[in-house]
């Protein structure tokens, strides 16, 4: 048996009585009724996931690869860039090293299909494909053999830092060519029109945009995704970084620990883990809400509604790490207050 059927087999949803029972205990602090909104939400959803959790070690997984859908000119980065970053991530320069320093995460970068023959030092190797997936305006992305190999990597990389002690997840991308991809794959899970799911990813001009949604026009229409079958949807449309991303909600999901979602591409990932298996969300914490516009379908169609409006595009994770000082304190709500005193 694949791992990838045993995680799904092995999922299932958060202790409904535990979170019954907390609401009603928050419902007995001193403070005003539902006063601290979303955090007691997640208080009680975080009861469910674990009965008195507590934040122990952070991580922010960023999975990256190069995507063959680069060559049609869709970015105004050349997919070189996606080493660079790489090297700045595990150098401890770039945004999300940044990001994770001043929030207390260590932060692991996973060479899935990094268009190089280097390796990356710091970063650790589960090259899939060598240079990256093939162009989907051409053909699909990978084999569905590789697509779910590339799932189980995720699955995988949670188990071993659950391990290790780490129960708080945060997971993001890097890879030039992904908001193409990304687009491509919520067009087969929502059949919206593109122009509300395609956006301006790394910054491209109205001529580039006018491309792009070309270009996932013709993806979707010659390679025929099956709507109802998440892994095909991957395995013709999506990247290696989606593959693995998808498998870390399915890992977080079979080892019970919570894991934030980040933009646009992190969203697509993490609709695909809950096509796969709905219980998976229960797992599963907003943070932001991106400036691409096909995330607001994303969270639509999770029933999500984010944490932060940061006018943030950057993926990486970067959105996410934010929002672990908020599980944080929300983890903590009730062993600091005081219950309402009998008067």
């Amino acid at each position: 048996m694949h791992l990838l059927e045993e995680t799904l087999l092995a999922i299932t949803g958060v202790n409904e009585e535990n979170q019954k029972n907390q609401k009603e205990y928050i419902a007995t602090l001193l403070k005003t009724p539902d006063g601290l909104g979303k955090l007691e939400k997640m208080n009680i959803q975080l009861s469910g996931i674990e009965k008195e959790y507590r934040v122990k070690k952070k991580a922010v997984v960023v999975m990256a690869a190069d995507n063959g859908v680069e060559e049609e000119g869709v970015s105004a980065s050349k997919r070189v860039i996606t080493q660079y970053v790489v090297e700045a991530m595990v150098a401890g320069e770039a945004s999300i090293s940044s990001l994770c320093k001043s929030l207390g995460s260590e932060l692991f970068v996973i060479d899935l299909g990094i268009d190089s023959t280097r390796v990356f030092k710091g970063a650790i190797t589960h090259k899939i494909m060598p240079t990256g997936t093939y162009n989907i305006r051409k053909g699909p992305a990978m084999s569905r053999e590789q697509a779910i190999e590339a799932i189980e990597v995720g699955i995988d990389i949670v188990r071993e830092l659950v391990e290790k002690d780490y129960n708080l997840f945060a997971v993001g991308e890097m890879g030039i060519g992904n908001t193409t991809t990304s687009s491509a794959c919520l067009k087969a899970l929502t059949n919206l029109p593109l122009v509300e799911l395609v956006g301006y990813g790394s910054g491209i001009d109205e001529r580039i945009l006018g491309l792009k949604i070309a270009v996932v026009e013709d993806a979707v229409r010659i390679n025929k995704p099956d709507v109802n079958d998440p892994i095909d949807i991957i395995q013709k449309l999506g990247g290696l970084d989606i593959a693995a991303m998808t498998g870390v909600y399915l890992g977080a999901a079979r080892y019970k620990v919570p894991i934030v979602l980040d933009g646009l591409i992190s969203g697509v990932s993490a609709l695909l883990a809950y096509r796969m298996n709905a219980h998976a969300r229960d797992y599963m914490i907003p943070s932001h809400i991106s400036e691409e516009p096909g995330a607001k379908w994303i969270m639509e169609a999770l029933c999500f509604n984010p944490m932060l409006h940061m006018n943030m595009k950057l993926g990486e994770g970067s959105g996410a790490v934010l929002v672990f000082p908020l599980v944080e304190a929300a983890s903590n709500l009730t062993r600091d207050i005081r219950v309402y005193p009998e008067v």
